[in-house]
């Protein structure tokens, strides 16, 4: 029985399947049914009743399950206890939107893998609903969120900085013509939007039903660089950070639409799950955090 094994099979209890496990723990789900069929020899039972696509646990595996909670967490316990020089060591997983991985974090997490080689950083991207099920499941360490606000009273959270949200659109579209975007002028327009859970999307699709107002088309594209080609190809216009639309703007590819509608920028939040215990690897990228990116803006 191997560590490793036993992580894989908390990871399958706890997002649901396997193919979800090996996709978050970077295995392929071959590996991770090798991993379980190994637990099963060694264990001679079965792990989970399998019907179709669905799995439960047998009485054994939820015996198994809570064993190994205990162990994961004993292994993490002996690891801090035993690392008396408080380097940070040990796994470190994060979950970051994309546009804030891309376009803010790529320096900060390569000087942090440079100064914590013995930290296994794996970096998630998503949704803040995303996050919130991965922290909850405690299968996530920190994450960033782009809210408005946050308000769950399980999550820790601090206030980073604002990210402001734009319109953009290429050069010929009529609507740069036009001095100010009112919500209204968005009628039968063609969007290119984020993900429908992305926190300025619904903030933009509630000023738009709340208005009354008709797209003619909105296509979902789940990257933002695809987004943008697709822009700059002179295909309607999208919703997007700043900071990620900055180097189009400035090269005359994408144009700035200055919106004045209700607000739609949100802020970038650090979050934990307020029971997560905060070791050294978490203590080290907040540390970092605050030194590159906050105090910096400061």
């Amino acid at each position: 029985m191997e560590i490793r094994q036993l992580k894989t099979f908390i990871n399958i209890v706890k997002l649901g399947n396997f193919s979800h496990a090996a996709q978050f723990s970077g295995y392929t789900q071959s590996t991770v049914t090798t991993h379980i069929q190994l637990l099963e020899k060694e264990l001679n039972t079965l792990l989970f009743e399998r019907f179709g696509q669905q799995i439960t646990l047998t009485d054994d595996g939820q015996h198994l399950y809570d064993y190994a909670e205990k162990i994961i967490k004993l292994e993490a316990d002996a690891k801090n206890a035993l690392n008396k020089s408080n380097i940070p060591c040990g796994p470190l997983i994060i979950g970051i939107p994309e546009s804030l991985c891309v376009f803010r974090m790529t320096s900060l997490l390569k000087e942090y893998s440079f100064l914590y080689p013995d930290v296994e950083l794996k970096i998630k991207y998503g949704t803040s609903n995303d996050f919130r099920i991965l922290l909850r499941k405690k299968v996530m360490d920190l994450a960033l969120f782009l809210e408005p606000s946050i308000t769950d009273p399980d999550l820790t959270n601090t206030p980073l900085w604002p990210e402001p949200i734009v319109f953009v659109t290429f050069p010929n579209h009529e609507l740069t013509k036009l001095p100010e975007l009112h919500p209204k002028m968005l009628n039968d327009q063609t969007l290119v939007l984020v993900e429908s859970d992305s926190n300025y999307r619904i903030l933009l699709e509630k000023t738009l039903q709340k208005e009354s107002v008709h797209l003619k088309t909105v296509l979902e594209v789940g990257q933002i660089q695809a987004i943008k080609q697709l822009i700059m190809q002179n295909f309607g216009l999208t919703l997007l950070p700043l900071i990620s639309v900055e180097k189009e703007l400035d090269a005359g590819e994408l144009v700035l639409l200055p919106w004045k509608g209700p607000d739609i920028n949100v802020t970038a939040f650090l979050v934990h799950h307020k029971d997560r215990w905060v070791n050294h690897p978490m203590k080290a990228f907040i540390k970092l955090l605050q030194e590159r990116l906050i105090n910096n803006r400061a």
